[in-house]
């Protein structure tokens, strides 16, 4: 998809990292002329249900969790919605609840009045956290691209949805998972079915589509990344966008000082986990994750306004 010839103002910093000259481009859309202000869109006395559901994927029923915003006592019809896929751990604690980042998120689309759906690609298989394997049994651009898209169908099916305006997001796994959503030739895509209106990746891991030199997106796409990301650094994702700008395409990333992996997570202290698989860690393993409030923050904002600007009324 080519840009949209507007008021987007795009700024590029060059950064000397390690000897390694870096293009980032972080783009800025100011105003929302053609956009949605998703301050506007939820009602004061909007209340957030949350259900348990399940419907077909490629290998068999999908399980997830369905964020909905809710006025009085019933849902208003066509919200906009978004696909929400976790990363190599999966969106549950060891206590078998919503992670804080995975349930924050989900409840701050509702708030803006979407329908949010986190899908269970692990748990749906019977599949424990994947962190620690190096050789793991689902793929991000091939079983999680599939479920992205079985997501969309499933949403673009309801009532409640409107199927123009259904958005992709990840973190980590999950975000190399919507890099391999965005492909033409992703799997899953069905020539007749739905389409995600923008995408939103978190964290990715970016050496696949940067090594591929016909990768192209389809739709929008933003990536976000912490430069301080020992697990998935950041360079990969900075050189991504630089080349897909420069061809042309809707793409930016923004880049958050001194953020380790996961930095939106809410209220996580940074912390090093020693025995997750890093393939960025001279040894291959270990990796730091946690919170910086600052880069937090500053992501929401960033992640709302690319909404505002792709979201359609």
């Amino acid at each position: 998809m080519r840009p949209p010839k507007d008021n987007v103002v795009r700024r590029i910093i060059w950064l000397d990292v390690r000897a390694v000259l870096l293009c980032v481009l972080c783009s800025l859309y100011t105003g929302c002329a053609t956009g949605t202000d998703l301050r506007s869109v939820s009602p004061p006395d909007t209340t957030i249900r949350q259900e348990a559901v399940q419907f077909p994927g490629v290998d068999g029923l999908l399980k997830g969790e369905l964020f909905l915003p809710v006025r009085g006592s019933a849902v208003a019809a066509r919200h906009p919605a978004v696909v929400l896929m976790h990363g190599c751990g999966g969106m549950y604690t060891n206590r078998g609840r919503l992670t804080e980042r995975h349930r924050d998120w989900a409840q701050r689309f509702a708030t803006w009045g979407f329908v949010a759906l986190l899908v269970d690609s692990l748990g749906s298989r019977g599949l424990g956290s994947l962190c620690e394997l190096q050789k793991r049994p689902i793929q991000p651009w091939e079983e999680r691209t599939r479920d992205a898209y079985a997501t969309l169908d499933y949403l673009a099916a309801r009532p409640d949805v409107d199927r123009q305006n259904v958005f992709v997001m990840g973190w980590s796994h999950g975000g190399s998972t919507v890099l391999g959503v965005v492909r033409a030739d992703a799997p899953g895509l069905r020539g007749d079915g739905p389409r995600f209106k923008a995408a939103i990746a978190y964290y990715p891991g970016c050496e696949r589509p940067l090594r591929a030199q016909h990768y192209r997106p389809t739709i929008p796409l933003l990536m976000q990344h912490g430069m301080a990301d020992d697990w998935v650094p950041a360079t990969p994702c900075a050189a991504l966008a630089s080349r897909l700008q420069g061809q042309g395409f809707a793409v930016a990333t923004i880049l958050y000082p001194e953020a380790h992996h996961g930095f939106d997570t809410p209220g996580s202290p940074v912390r090093f986990l020693p025995r997750v698989y890093n393939p960025a860690s001279p040894g291959g393993r270990g990796a730091h994750v946690g919170t910086n409030e600052p880069a937090r923050l500053k992501a929401i904002e960033d992640t709302r306004r690319f909404v505002e600007r792709y979201m359609t009324r």
